[in-house]
């Protein structure tokens, strides 16, 4: 009875289709993972070896005060165009020998980490003998001008082989400073020969003349001219939903202060609040007027700045690499 109960069961699974099986080794399997799993069947199990420990930085390098940074050039580079410029600045503080071109590669990592203050200060300091005084040079314009300080002073001579890029900086600074005179000297040295350049000579040339060729709105005639219409002076600085506004504003006052004079005379209440409210109005349309155009003039200024500064920046990586 027993043997044909068993012939009967293998009979049953080779009949399932093949999904049935599935399940049922499933369930089979459950068991077999419990004893597997306990103490005595783990002893059988294969075990991979753990992997030793390792000194990655050893496997590297370890600069120990002799080494020339000169020596891992490449490996700095590679680090620099996958914008690892935290680990390059990590790097370059071991004790590598003391030479200018640690003092380059130093201010050029904290110049790529917008450590702007004190790239300026490490770049600036390289020797005008070294062999990285003209791109150090280059760096310390941009990181001093992003600081606020225009002066053309460090950018190196116009006659060496970088003097489109000493004529690019130049009048640059010249704009940022809004002196005229020496963005024309400047700009009439462009040549017009490295494509990096030309985009940016291009942008300038365009701020230059919105700067020193097109009249500029003054906020002075503005609040004159709503003193005069109220609400032109706003439409003067190009705020033209502001004036109707203004003009509403204040002629709707104005006439109702009007209206209360005729009725009641000059004395009443009515007419000296609704007089209050007109004259409150009106005085507040001359300084919004004339506060328009200033704040237009700084936000333009502000804009055309952060555009030149951003070009004056962008060459350096693809100059110097």
């Amino acid at each position: 009875m027993t043997r044909r109960c068993h012939l009967l069961t293998l009979a049953l699974l080779a009949c399932l289709p093949l999904s049935g099986q599935t399940v049922i080794g499933k369930v089979l399997r459950f068991p077999d993972s419990i004893m597997s799993g306990n103490r005595i069947g783990r002893i059988s199990q294969h075990r991979v070896a753990a992997m030793p420990e390792w000194d990655f930085r050893e496997a590297v390098f370890a600069p120990d005060g002799t080494r020339p940074v000169s020596a891992d050039l490449d490996f700095l580079q590679h680090l620099r165009d996958n914008n690892l410029s935290a680990d390059i600045h990590t790097l370059l503080l071991g004790s590598y020998a003391p030479s200018d071109t640690l003092d380059w590669l130093r201010g050029r990592s904290l110049f790529d980490q917008r450590k702007i203050a004190q790239a300026a200060d490490l770049l600036s300091a390289i020797p005008e003998d070294s062999p990285f005084s003209a791109p150090a040079r280059f760096h310390a314009v941009v990181a001093r001008a992003y600081l606020g300080d225009y002066d053309p002073a460090l950018i190196p001579s116009a006659a060496g082989p970088y003097r489109e890029l000493s004529a690019y900086q130049g009048s640059a600074l010249a704009l940022l400073r809004q002196d005229e005179a020496a963005w024309k000297e400047a700009s009439s040295r462009f040549e017009r020969e490295d494509y990096l350049l030309g985009e940016g000579e291009r942008i300038m040339e365009e701020i230059a003349r919105t700067r020193f060729g097109a009249r500029q709105k003054k906020a002075w005639f503005a609040g004159l001219a709503s003193a005069v219409i109220p609400g032109s002076g706003k439409m003067y600085a190009g705020r033209f939903g502001e004036g109707v506004s203004a003009l509403l504003t204040v002629g709707t006052l104005g006439a109702i202060t009007a209206e209360q004079w005729k009725r009641h005379g000059g004395n009443d209440w009515r007419t000296l609040l609704a007089g209050s409210l007109c004259a409150f109005f009106y005085i507040g349309n001359i300084y919004g007027s004339y506060l328009s155009v200033s704040i237009e003039n700084d936000e333009r200024l502000t804009a055309e700045n952060t555009l030149i500064l951003y070009h004056l920046h962008i060459p350096l990586r693809s100059l110097f690499r």
